[in-house]
């Protein structure tokens, strides 16, 4: 058994009441059936109030307004108050902490919705660096609730597959919206052989598809690689005008998502005003490229944040086999965040690391931790026309 630990994982500390934007509020906190058979044993005033303070059917907390009725005033929790850490529910204990099981493989990291976890994740000097441990066995309950096990190779497949983006990602010798042109592309060539294997029956399949592997990852990390690409990718290009269109067309996407942050509707259609209704192509084009220049010193934030999406959702298709649409979610991601980052570059007249911050973990929050959203964005990206392969390379590069 591997287990990977992400690098910054062990310097999260929360910080409580001073947090901006508290995970006490904007969602119901699910109890797991071991802290609700707990709750409902506590004796005296507090546990009568924690009966009082369960939504059972839904087996979740109450919710005062936005917040969960036992965030009291200082911004405290009262259930660790009176109970202790042990008395807090699963979801409360471990997050914003992430736990993905890949049958011989677990990866443990935190989760970009949190501030404070964004923070540590885009200011991550090891670039998304694992830490390995040895781990003997996953609980047995555990394990048959998951059902079949990964295949070993697939998993060590696609780890290499993500090696080479976060490779690709961190080469800054490439020009960043061609780098993740080039991890796009990887991730079709890659599902395009896997599928064509598959569907033919080919003998020894799980052979073909580690060369095939092995093979674009030496082709796309080669010195000659980026300058082919770029001569490939050239007759793509698509005009200023419908670039722009384009990426409005994504935004307005988000839109459609359940709400999950307040006034969530209303704010993107702030955003889409102000980005694409109140400017011409012109002066959209002359505050993009102002943005560039302000934002310059961030290089290393932005190649986390897309790091971070690599190592979140790749190893994900060992269980839909579906590569190119994880590699989707990474361009998708870091492209509205770069946007909303635009607008909020437009309010305030700067864009720091604490701007990036509080864009990523909204979008997190809003995608990541619904799962309606996301399983929204993942059809999306399969059937809608926008997100073909050279219609995403015409917003990419």
């Amino acid at each position: 058994m591997k287990y990977h630990v992400q690098a910054c994982f062990n310097q999260f500390i929360c910080t409580g009441a001073e947090c901006e934007d508290t995970c006490c509020k904007g969602w119901c906190i699910p109890i797991d059936k071991k802290s609700y058979q707990r709750y409902l044993r506590v004796k005296g005033a507090f546990g009568r109030r924690l009966f009082r303070g369960i939504e059972h059917k839904k087996r979740c907390f109450r919710m005062r307004g936005s917040v969960c009725t036992f965030l009291n005033r200082a911004g405290f929790c009262d259930i660790y108050k009176e109970l202790g850490r042990k008395g807090m529910c699963k979801s409360c204990r471990e997050y914003p902490r992430h736990r993905e099981d890949y049958g011989q493989l677990q990866e443990v990291m935190l989760s970009l919705s949190c501030p404070e976890a964004a923070r540590l994740i885009l200011s991550d000097e090891t670039q998304g660096m694992w830490r390995e441990k040895e781990r003997m066995v996953i609980a047995e309950e555990q394990r048959a609730k998951e059902g079949d096990e990964p295949a070993t190779d697939l998993v060590e497949d696609l780890e290499e597959l993500r090696q080479t983006m976060v490779c690709l990602i961190k080469d800054r010798s490439i020009e960043w919206r061609q780098r993740l042109a080039m991890m796009l592309v990887l991730a079709h060539d890659f599902q395009r052989h896997w599928n064509k294997i598959q569907k033919a029956g080919y003998p020894y399949s799980e052979q073909r598809r580690r060369q095939w592997a092995k093979r674009l990852s030496q082709r796309y990390l080669s010195r000659t690689a980026a300058g082919r690409f770029a001569r490939r990718i050239e007759q793509i290009r698509a005009g200023e005008r419908e670039r722009e269109i384009r990426i409005a067309a994504w935004m307005r996407l988000m839109r459609e998502m359940e709400p999950v942050l307040n006034d969530w509707k209303e704010q993107w259609d702030r955003i889409c005003s102000s980005l694409y209704h109140q400017r011409s192509i012109k002066e959209y084009q002359a505050f993009c490229q102002q943005f560039e220049r302000a934002s310059a010193d961030l290089e290393q934030e932005w190649e986390n944040l897309a790091i971070y999406f690599v190592n979140t959702y790749m190893l994900g298709a060992v269980y839909d086999e579906d590569v190119y649409g994880k590699a989707k979610l990474v361009v998708f991601g870091s492209f509205i965040i770069r946007e909303w980052s635009l607008f909020r570059y437009a309010i305030k007249g700067r864009i720091d690391r604490a701007e990036l911050v509080g864009t990523a973990y909204r979008y997190s929050r809003e995608v990541e931790n619904s799962d309606q959203n996301l399983e929204f964005l993942e059809e999306q990206l399969k059937k809608n026309p926008l997100f073909g392969l050279n219609e995403m390379l015409k917003v990419v590069v």
